[in-house]
């Protein structure tokens, strides 16, 4: 099982920008105000319990260490934001399946689940939410 050790720091950060650029992905496909931070509060008990109770090393180390940052580069064009986090998505995952293969499915699970949380946190799942989270998935292979 692998732990963040294992990564370089340029290649944790493509991890830690999956997670986050997940999340902003499905926040930004139905914005609202208060669903903002309802979308934050449910995100924050996924990735509290995923510290807390996860049985895989690398998932409990991108809860632990998920920082609040910007990825520039994938979210550049604002018309094409699902092409950049897609695109970094796959990243991520090619990377957990060539350094931690066994570690892949945890890694998508989790993916999926913090996806989930934003969409679920505010009257239900959107529509745009849906398709977002199907592109999400449809990233991790």
């Amino acid at each position: 099982m692998a732990s963040k050790v294992d990564f370089t720091e340029d290649e944790w950060q493509v991890l830690q920008w999956a997670l986050s650029n997940s999340i902003a992905f499905v926040s930004m496909a139905d914005r609202g105000f208060w669903d903002t931070f309802k979308e934050a509060s449910g995100v924050a008990r996924v990735i509290a319990a995923a510290r807390a109770e996860s049985d895989n090393a690398l998932v409990r180390d991108l809860a632990s260490d998920l920082k609040a940052g910007r990825d520039k580069e994938a979210m550049a064009n604002a018309a094409d934001i699902a092409g950049g986090v897609t695109e970094r998505i796959t990243e991520a995952t090619a990377l957990v399946a060539e350094k931690a293969p066994e570690d892949l499915e945890a890694f998508k699970a989790f993916i999926v689940s913090v996806a989930e949380a934003a969409a679920e946190a505010a009257d239900g799942v959107a529509p745009t939410e849906a398709g977002a989270i199907d592109k999400i998935r449809a990233a991790l292979g």
